[in-house]
């Protein structure tokens, strides 16, 4: 029982730091991409699902529901803190960016997740500054 209670002590320790460390994120891609919302939907290996979104976001009536316009821009599945990290895009406002900007939003992703999931993977206190990727785009 203990080891249940202590991971997830652990899962939720991860979706905080998430949540604080990675909001400034979803801000700069706002500001780069200012009609487009962007999510982050995060499944624990526990079940738990949490969403973090940019103010342009839809959001759900129920986190279980997910984003209701979200297009899958890039997704991680069998982390070592999260089952599941995907970022999404508003999809009626996606439909509308360019190529090149498509390509960008994916690279931001991309590098989104592999921090996510190497950060919230270490051992408290130690921090990797060698950047491990760990994630692929879905073509949404």
């Amino acid at each position: 029982m203990t080891d249940l209670n202590s991971s997830v002590a652990a899962e939720q320790d991860a979706v905080f730091f998430a949540r604080e460390s990675f909001l400034g994120e979803l801000k700069t891609l706002n500001r780069d991409y200012p009609n487009t919302g962007f999510g982050i939907s995060l499944r624990t290996h526990s079940g738990e699902h949490y969403l973090l979104a940019n103010a342009r976001m839809p959001l759900p009536a129920a986190k279980s529901q997910g984003f209701p316009t979200g297009r899958r821009v890039a997704r991680l599945e069998n982390g070592d803190r999260f089952s599941s990290i995907e970022v999404l895009a508003d999809s009626k406002a996606y439909e509308t960016i360019t190529p090149r900007a498509e390509a960008e939003i994916l690279g931001n992703a991309l590098d989104l997740i592999a921090r996510i999931d190497t950060l919230t993977g270490l051992p408290s206190g130690r921090v990797s500054h060698e950047p491990q990727i760990a994630a692929t785009g879905t073509g949404g």
